[in-house]
């Protein structure tokens, strides 16, 4: 020892050995991965979500009607949980107490709706008179598979917004302010609600077709635990004709949606589209008469060519020369796509009208940089307004099931289905408020078509046996062979001249947990 501690090389050497066999061990030990350093992929069932439903829009029927609808599959027999809905609280103005409107998350407000504590049944409560986000919690099996969503339906119109959940970051594409064939925007808002137990601090960027624009009222936005904020972003989107909106959090995370009016008539919710991407897919765009139109926002700091083709009924006659094309030209098919040119940090738009034909389909979008992407639908001269918006499809391993939280009574419901890839087949389940569930039907999408089907269509469904159908009931869409897919759906809902479309996305029973390299630390939504 006294030799080792003389020698000033020995104890650098005793250290260097003792390393080298620890992590000797340790390397062959290691699990076998086709990656070193590697762990191996696992799922695990969600035990807790949240979803936040805005308030209702106000709207000059008398008779409308607003409901939320909630439904998580029953998975095992075993399953149970809870979900229950509370109130989000206004924000309070600058003049007001903060300290005695402060509450954790909701906790001290009354309950919207029963509390529910079975999965496999349809929760649904009246929000007609909500004057505030309402914000849903589930537990245990209730928080696996769990899809919900907002209708406000009268005589002659229908909006549905999905409920989102928190987080760091939601876009969305839309019109703008001004256009010279009068597809614009009146008034916009952002409908932003924190229903975490923690602050969070929000700002609003905005892509015009001139560049960003932005305020300091959209900037640093604080809102408390249980807090939520209506911002107008009117001034904000003028003189552009087509926009992307990015809500985001520096601290803490927020749901946002955004209410559209336009200068036209229409009012609708613009669905949330899924986060930039240089391939994306746009289901749901409906048939028939009016403008139907693609906004694109490229949120880089690079030019973006985004070339779009559309997918209908009929499969397209694919030549597939393509074949370098001006701007503008081609006939919208997979080997002659339209081009568009996105400048950097801005957005642009395409009219879809003529690549339709007035038939229902799905836009598929191939860029060379990361784009947004949305549509919007507009009939009987603007006094309706539909949004759909790019989003995950149906695809296996785990993205295999999707939810449709309530099929309304009187109201028309079709789901438009888009399989850009491969033959895909997806079974509709049709499920009431007591768990009673109705006759399956296969739906069978052929590779590079749109299929439409729902009650009325040659693959419709039935409600179940026995219920009341002024219950609603809610459909679970799965996928039914585990290689096909992916299918990009949306919900299309009709009430006399009224038009609303929501894109329908997964709600897996198990999320995959990320993939850990050299790490005992990984984080899970």
């Amino acid at each position: 020892m006294r030799l080792i501690m003389e020698n000033r090389f020995s104890l650098f050497g005793l250290v260097t050995l003792a390393l080298a066999a620890l992590f000797g061990i340790a390397f062959v030990s290691r699990p076998v991965t086709a990656e070193l350093g590697t762990s191996e992929i696992g799922t695990v069932r969600p035990e807790r979500a949240v979803q936040v439903c805005p308030a209702p829009h106000e709207t000059s029927d008398d008779d409308a009607q607003s409901s939320v609808s909630a439904f998580a599959p029953r998975v095992s027999r075993d399953d149970d949980g809870e979900l229950w809905a509370v109130p989000i609280r206004p924000a309070p103005e600058d003049d007001e107490d903060e300290e005695e409107n402060d509450t954790e998350g909701g906790a001290e407000h009354e309950l919207v709706g029963e509390e529910l504590t079975e999965p496999g049944l349809v929760w649904s409560t009246d929000t007609t008179d909500a004057g505030s986000s309402t914000a849903i919690h589930a537990q245990d099996a209730l928080a696996s598979g769990l899809g919900s969503a907002q209708t406000t339906v009268s005589d002659g119109a229908v909006t549905e917004v999905q409920c989102v959940e928190p987080t760091i970051g939601t876009w969305f594409a839309l019109p703008g302010g001004h256009d010279p064939d009068g597809v614009e925007l009146d008034t916009l808002s952002a409908h932003v609600s924190n229903p975490e137990d923690f602050r969070a601090t929000v700002s609003v960027d905005i892509y015009t077709a001139d560049g960003p624009s932005y305020s300091p009222e959209s900037r640093g936005i604080a809102l408390g635990p249980g807090e939520s904020v209506e911002l107008d972003l009117t001034e904000l989107v003028q003189s552009t004709p087509a926009i992307g909106v990015h809500v985001r959090t520096s601290t803490g995370r927020v749901a946002a949606s955004l209410l559209a009016e336009h200068a036209s008539g229409g009012t609708d919710w613009v669905n949330p589209a899924a986060p930039p991407a240089e391939e994306a897919v746009l289901p749901g765009i409906p048939g028939g008469d009016g403008v139907r139109r693609l906004l694109l926002a490229a949120p880089g700091d690079d030019p973006v060519e985004a070339h779009v083709h559309v997918l209908t009924e009929e499969p397209a006659e694919d030549d597939g020369e393509g074949g370098e094309k001006e701007d503008g030209d081609g006939t919208g098919v997979p080997g002659d796509p339209r081009v568009v040119h996105v400048p950097p940090a801005a957005s642009a738009w395409l009219t879809l009208e003529g690549l339709l034909g007035g038939e229902p389909g799905t836009v598929v979008i191939e860029a060379d940089g990361p784009v947004v992407a949305g549509a919007v639908a507009e009939i009987d001269d603007g006094s309706e307004t539909a949004y759909t918006a790019a989003v995950e499809p149906l695809s296996p391993p785990l993205d295999t099931a999707a939810i449709l939280p309530d099929v309304p009574d009187g109201v028309d419901t079709e789901v438009i289905a888009g399989a850009p890839e491969h033959d895909t087949s997806v079974m509709a389940t049709p499920i009431g408020a007591g768990g009673d569930q109705g006759d399956a039907v296969k739906v069978e999408i052929p590779a590079g078509t749109t299929h439409v089907f729902g009650p009325g269509s040659d693959d419709a469904w039935e409600p179940p046996p026995g219920i009341d159908p002024k219950d609603g009931y809610a459909v679970r869409l799965d996928l039914v062979e585990e290689d096909t897919g992916p299918v990009y759906m949306a919900r299309v809902l009709r009430s006399g001249d009224g038009l609303s479309v929501l894109p329908v996305r997964p709600a897996p029973v198990e999320v995959a947990l990320p993939t850990v390299r050299n790490s005992m630390v990984g984080v899970a939504p």
